[in-house]
């Protein structure tokens, strides 16, 4: 991925919030879980070769994506959706696998930072 996007964009998350550090935690955290369900349910499908699985997956996180700027993480499923599509579960299918993961981790790193 050449061009450099945003993981989350905690601007968005502080305009929800309104200064309520609650609020804030709460939603943090449910950013983590929807991730971590994200990840555990997307591997799973590739485990499996399973598109349905992989299409649930991505159709569930969808919302989050735009809603809290998750840029890196949107394009990346749409590059595996589009190799998917083209490739089945090819060979390639691995460098997609570590991209999604890495932009997963990258997610769940700043979140945990930014707490």
């Amino acid at each position: 991925m050449n061009k450099k996007y945003k993981n989350i964009d905690f601007q968005k998350i502080d305009d929800m919030v309104e200064d309520d550090a609650d609020f804030r935690k709460q939603l943090l955290e449910a950013i983590e879980v929807a991730l971590t369900e994200l990840e555990n349910s997307y591997l799973i499908g590739i485990k499996e070769k399973s598109l349905p699985v992989i299409k649930q997956a991505r159709h569930k996180i969808k919302p989050t994506l735009g809603l809290f700027g998750l840029e890196r993480l949107a394009v990346t499923l749409g590059n595996g959706k589009r190799f998917m599509q083209d490739n089945g579960f090819s060979e390639g299918l691995e460098a997609h696998k570590k991209e999604f993961q890495d932009a997963v981790h990258a997610v769940l790193e700043e979140v945990k930072q930014y707490r």
